[in-house]
């Protein structure tokens, strides 16, 4: 029992460490459809969240480079830290592969679609990019949460949706996830 713990957590390391090959700068495949990038805000329309939400939305971005993969993270902010009314993250990592994305992007979202004390599957996932799968937790009055897991060529992207009081539903907010990941995506392969 021992070893195999040793086993798991030294492969775990080895996958999860950090790469000091630079990454971003590291010359595409020109047969990949997304190329790592420094600035995964760039990609963002978050114009839809208008109806849903006040004001401008704060963002913050995070990149490093791993050993899997290029990962890359945009959140978006919407109010105070202390009293936001909403949340818009796109959590992305670009492997060398779109055979690694897949296995990632099942790996991903069968974490969380296993947890279902917390999170509710999502029947009719919205049709984004090769595959797509969601995961939920509506309320009525507070925070309802939408979890869009995309694979799209060589990307694993996950679309996290918090909206306080939006009085959408699972399908609405499936919808509005949708588009802003469809949005995120052609901004980045047009890139």
């Amino acid at each position: 029992m021992v070893v195999l713990g040793l086993l798991g957590a030294a492969g775990w390391w080895w996958f999860n460490r950090d790469d000091s090959t630079g990454g971003g700068d590291e010359a595409a495949d020109p047969n990949l459809e997304y190329a790592a990038s420094e600035e995964p805000c760039s990609f963002v329309d978050a114009a839809p969240m208008a109806d849903y939400v006040d004001g401008e939305a704060e963002p913050s971005a995070e990149t490093r480079d791993r050993q899997r993969g290029w990962e890359q993270l945009c959140s978006m902010t919407y109010g105070s830290a202390e009293s936001s009314t909403a949340l818009l993250e796109f959590e992305s990592t670009v492997f060398e592969s779109d055979a690694k994305a897949g296995v990632n992007f099942d790996l991903g979202y069968g974490q969380v679609s296993e947890s279902e004390e917390t999170w509710a599957v999502v029947d009719s996932a919205p049709d984004v990019g090769d595959q797509s799968a969601a995961v939920a937790r509506v309320v009525d009055e507070g925070t309802s949460n939408y979890q869009l897991h995309v694979q799209d060529g060589n990307v694993y992207l996950v679309v996290r949706l918090s909206i306080v009081d939006s009085g959408l539903d699972e399908a609405g907010l499936g919808e509005l996830s949708a588009e802003l990941a469809d949005s995120y995506l052609s901004a980045w392969r047009d890139s």
